[in-house]
């Protein structure tokens, strides 16, 4: 029996290998790895789905799991099928019938995540036989995952980004220019990165319920893992993101590098990674306006012949600021399974300019923090900033390209530091983390 495991990550860029910039939604990512595990062809086979199993609420989760057995006979090839309703193995395999082949799939939900199992059986066609005979083992064997996006999020109950609740941590770090989470162990749950002028931690926010805090599970110090530039910025800036159990962090007085599970730096970066959500880009520092100028690329250099980095349609002309202290990058999945890029930068006046596709919308008074992402998984991208006023808050905007609502404002006094879009987890919904003052926030 041949055996596939296919774990499926949203990203830009693995090092050395750029992968598309846009993300294709979870399902059609799954079906399309789990038809090369069975080995598409032009067979009948027949798809029949198990009924979901989810660890949260889902009022229509077996027409989630038909969806995806539908999607998969696609991709499978034009003479295999899907069965229409969900079904026990055993009930699937009576129904393969004279089918030339049984392509079972089992889905989940958990922790934030579709995950299915998918096997291709041999049909047993006489009844008899069917009786009497030990029913065969999987011929091919494959898995594969991806996260929740708005298409799966269709048939789940509604995110009201509206009643998000703050919860705070607090964090013993010192000048935390940029924070990130991700999944850097590959344990399946979200770890919070700060990065600092001093030093990189990660580490979860653990305790009661009023007495949270943000504990290190391992650190790394910055003399450990580049040394400083020749010409560091009179006001440093920081950046981190996660791709692919790949930490990627910077500062302008140290440069960029990409880190592994043990925090060993691995290979150095082009420029300082920025704030993404399902993407990975990194900004070219100019020390002569003391920000970032050009636009954003792969953090590596890649390969000779390469695809080049691109975030999609650019409007014309192109509005993005040639120089800019801040910006983020994120690939949003609409209700229909299609990606498309979002990028956000603020120039040096403090007005940010979001570029959705092919249109764009700028945002004055925006704060030196921004994070760009799909919070409540409707298909629409969240612009989060925090304001250029004496008085800090956390602005959270939805852009479709062609209007803008304001969905909250959280009120930050202490002054906002760092913003990042964490990918689902908890219930499956992502989560906002902002460090303000001591404190680590977590909007969910």
């Amino acid at each position: 029996m041949r055996k596939f495991f296919l774990a499926i990550t949203f990203g830009a860029f693995i090092l050395g290998q750029p992968r598309a910039a846009l993300a294709a939604g979870s399902i059609d990512s799954i079906a399309t790895r789990a038809a090369a595990a069975v080995a598409p062809s032009q067979q009948a086979l027949l798809v029949v789905a198990a009924p979901l199993i989810t660890d949260q609420v889902a009022p229509h989760g077996d027409d989630l799991a038909l969806r995806l057995a539908t999607i998969l006979a696609g991709k499978l090839g034009g003479a295999a099928r899907a069965h229409p309703r969900v079904a026990s193995l055993a009930t699937a395999r009576a129904a393969a019938g004279h089918s030339a082949g049984l392509v079972f799939v089992s889905a989940q939900i958990e922790k934030g995540e579709l995950r299915a199992t998918v096997d291709l059986y041999p049909v047993v066609a006489n009844t008899w036989d069917r009786v009497r005979v030990t029913a065969p083992a999987p011929r091919a064997h494959g898995f594969a995952s991806a996260p929740i996006d708005a298409e799966i999020r269709t048939f789940l109950p509604v995110v009201t980004l509206e009643q998000a609740q703050v919860h705070k941590a607090h964090h013993d770090e010192t000048e935390v220019l940029a924070a990130a989470c991700g999944d850097l162990d590959g344990d399946g749950g979200m770890e919070i990165a700060l990065v600092s002028r001093a030093r990189v931690a990660v580490g979860h926010v653990r305790g009661k319920i009023g007495e949270e805090k943000f504990t290190v599970d391992k650190f790394a110090n910055w003399s450990a893992l580049a040394p400083r530039v020749a010409t560091p910025l009179r006001e440093p800036i920081g950046g981190a993101a996660f791709d692919y159990s790949t930490l990627y962090v910077g500062t302008t007085d140290r440069g960029g590098v990409a880190l592994k599970g043990n925090l060993d730096t691995f290979a150095t970066l082009v420029g300082i990674p920025v704030s993404g959500a399902g993407m990975v880009a990194c900004a070219k520092v100019d020390p002569n306006s003391s920000s970032f100028s050009g636009k954003l690329s792969a953090c590596t250099l890649p390969p000779p012949n390469a695809t080049h980095f691109r975030i999609g349609p650019r409007p014309a002309p192109d509005p993005r600021p040639e120089r800019f202290d801040a910006a983020a990058v994120a690939s949003v999945v609409d209700k229909s399974g299609v990606g498309h890029g979002a990028f956000a930068s603020r120039d040096l006046d403090g007005k940010l300019v979001v570029v959705l596709e092919n249109a764009s919308r700028t945002f004055d008074d925006a704060g030196a923090q921004v994070a760009v992402g799909d919070l409540d998984q409707d298909g629409v991208a969240e612009i989060v900033t925090s304001r250029n006023t004496t008085d800090d808050e956390i602005d959270i905007w939805s852009y479709d390209g062609t209007t803008t609502r304001e969905r909250k404002k959280i009120p930050a006094p202490d002054g906002v530091s760092a913003l990042a879009i964490c990918p689902p987890e908890a219930n499956g919904v992502p989560a906002l983390i902002a460090v303000v003052g001591s404190e680590v926030w977590i909007v969910r």
